[in-house]
């Protein structure tokens, strides 16, 4: 997995689609067509138009599902107040914010997570 850096505030969505899809940031945003912020909708548009196998929803972390499981898009409501989009990847997190994470991920709380099926 390449870590891609969100280029905006506003476009770790498109971030973690670009790294799933080994497309660039810009091919993403202009087939997502919003440089904004994205919902968990327009991020499963996006993986079923690159032809990315995903779980059918978003998942919540719960006493039944703990742990996202090893290749998802995470939920992330950070501790700066907002909600962000990154990537778990084979124990690792690639966040388009801060970077890749390697360890316990200290950023904010993870609520939630789309499996991505390989």
């Amino acid at each position: 997995m390449k870590l891609i850096m969100q280029p905006t505030p506003e476009t770790c969505g498109q971030a973690c689609i670009a790294m799933i899809s080994e497309k660039t940031i810009e091919e993403v945003i202009k087939d997502m067509k919003t440089s904004g912020p994205t919902s968990i909708g327009q991020l499963i548009e996006a993986l079923d138009f690159y032809g990315i196998k995903h779980a059918e929803r978003n998942t919540r972390i719960s006493k039944k599902n703990p742990v996202p499981h090893e290749f998802s898009i995470l939920t992330v409501h950070t501790n700066n107040g907002y909600t962000h989009w990154t990537l778990l990847y084979d124990g690792k997190y690639y966040d388009p914010e801060f970077g890749l994470v390697d360890g316990e991920y200290t950023y904010g709380k993870i609520t939630s997570f789309l499996e991505i099926y390989i």
